[in-house]
């Protein structure tokens, strides 16, 4: 295992956060958005979508106190701008729309025009599962054109950072202003090409044509300039990069100083692949595993390969299994709850760890501050038909009748342990961000440590990379607690195969680096703490 530093003195709650010095700049006014490992529309990982403002019930939004967003030069408003204006299209801006051709536009232009429409939208702040889940032309497509949407988007979002190296000596001027979305066509012009091997007359001639029905006719010249040069050049310059420039500096820096420059080397590189489909069951995972053409990878845990909707697949309809990351598996399963114990889950949707925690007997109070967050819970709970008490609340404020047996702690976070599934966190992540996250996870932990009996645990975990996020949480809270709290140490057979990542204080660390002979898993920090009154 890589050497991995720490810091000797831990960090204190009442003292600035950020252990690492990071480069002073204008911090722009977005807080971080709490993770989806997998889409929102299955019970996954705990991630939850966009609640809209920051809170510590449940997931803080990127796109709160969101800087205008740049005008896009469309002929027909994004998604995101007909959901600020009503569902209305916006009015057009500048003569370049009336130049746009009326003609029918080809499927595949169509594809693509999606494909800008959803780079636009995680450019202004929108989660990619929400941009994808709210596009209402997506699902007019064809089940192979629905999956080459997905595909672009997120091969252009993984190696934006190279893409755009790449295309730095090409383009003397960057487009700017009400022109600055051009950049975007251009970025998947070049993912086509470089990364996904599209012919080069499709790849050049749908480039074109697309900055002509988004509306940047005079740009046209320049996308065919690009891409012609592109054909000829790319391929050297694009071995010139490396996955290391897709992170942003800061968190290149973050995970250099933590966990060495071997494990971010093999992060950058494993958050570059498609990640693989990972299925939580019920029951009978071996005979799940051969339904599903999968394999069991830590118990419970079914891994396969899959680029299509999960839904589509056998068990699904039924309810006998949910999307969840193996290591986004592993807290439910530490809480080792008995039949009957009274549980709350805290931040629940949508609900993968919830259900873990139902099927293994538990009663539980499911708890989520985010109305549509909620709903989908039920939703997921209802197909699973798994019941459990749903409450609508803030978990900061929140305290239960009676004492209870355990709580799961899923708290919103930076979620940068999941960028291999959440592309779009590689840009929308900033290093002032995790300030405002560690004030919600210290309000969260230090309520809910209060719902405990005596004897009771909980098990806090955070899917982040960065040790402000968990380590130092944990450090502050028991550095808090007066012996009031204890860790519980996690021991090698609760851990499964994750054992390699318990930690000196018997807490876990899971770096995805240490996991590349079974193909990766999210990054996750857990902890279980125990009421010692």
């Amino acid at each position: 295992m890589p050497d991995r530093k720490t810091s000797s003195t831990p960090t204190r709650l009442d003292k600035p956060l950020l252990r690492l010095e990071t480069p002073k700049r204008a911090a722009k006014p977005r807080p971080a958005n709490r993770g989806e490992r997998q889409s929102a529309d299955h019970p996954s990982s705990g991630g939850k979508p966009s609640s809209g403002k920051p809170s510590s019930g449940g997931a803080p939004s990127a796109n709160n106190n969101r800087p205008t967003s740049r005008p896009t030069g469309e002929k027909t408003a994004s998604p995101a701008s007909r959901a600020k204006t009503g569902g209305k299209p916006a009015k057009p801006a500048g003569k370049s729309h009336d130049a746009a051709p009326k003609k029918a536009v080809p499927t595949s232009l169509t594809s693509r025009r999606i494909v800008y429409d959803l780079l636009v939208a995680v450019d202004e702040g929108i989660q990619l599962d929400k941009a994808l889940s709210s596009n209402h032309e997506l699902p007019k497509l064809e089940d192979r054109d629905r999956r080459f949407v997905r595909l672009l988007a997120t091969t252009s979002l993984r190696h934006r950072g190279q893409l755009e190296r790449v295309l730095a000596p090409l383009v003397a001027r960057r487009p700017f202003g009400a022109q600055a979305n051009a950049n975007l066509i251009l970025l998947m012009g070049a993912a086509q090409l470089l990364l996904l091997k599209t012919g080069a007359h499709a790849a050049v001639d749908s480039t074109v044509e697309l900055m002509r029905q988004t509306g940047f006719d005079r740009l046209c010249g320049l996308a065919n300039a690009v891409m012609r040069r592109l054909t000829r050049e790319g391929e050297g310059l694009f071995e010139a990069t490396s996955h290391m420039d897709n992170l942003p500096g800061w968190l290149q820096q973050s995970w250099r100083h933590y966990w060495g420059e071997e494990a971010t080397t093999a992060i950058a590189d494993l958050a570059m692949l498609p990640p693989p489909l990972d299925i939580s069951v019920k029951d009978d995972a071996a005979g799940w595993a051969f339904k599903l053409d999968a394999r069991v990878i830590d118990t419970h845990s079914l891994r396969r390969e899959f680029d299509g909707d999960p839904s589509l697949l056998v068990g699904f309809e039924e309810g006998a299994w949910w999307v969840q990351d193996a290591a986004a598996a592993l807290p439910a399963r530490l809480l080792n709850i008995a039949k009957d114990e009274a549980v709350i889950d805290l931040c629940a949707a949508p609900g993968g760890k919830t259900a873990q925690l139902i099927a293994a007997g538990g009663r539980v109070t499911a708890i989520d501050n985010s109305r549509k967050r909620l709903d989908r819970l039920r939703r997921n709970l209802k197909r699973l038909k798994l019941p459990a008490d749903l409450v609508l609340a803030d978990g900061a404020g929140y305290s239960p009748d009676a004492p209870v047996d355990a709580v799961l702690v899923d708290a919103p976070c930076s979620a940068t342990g999941t960028v291999r599934r959440r592309p779009d966190i590689l840009n929308q992540r900033e290093a002032e961000d995790i300030i405002a996250l560690q004030q919600i996870q210290w309000q969260l932990v230090t309520n809910a440590l209060g719902w405990l009996r005596s004897g009771g645990r909980m098990v806090y975990a955070t899917c982040s990379l960065q040790p402000e996020e968990g380590e130092d949480i944990i450090s502050a809270v028991i550095d808090a607690a007066d012996g009031r709290f204890g860790i519980d140490p996690i021991t090698a057979d609760e851990a499964g195969i994750f054992a390699k990542s318990i930690t000196e204080t018997g807490c876990i660390r899971i770096l995805p680096s240490d996991y590349v002979d079974i193909g990766g898993v999210d990054g996750f920090f857990i902890a279980r703490l125990m009421s010692l009154e």
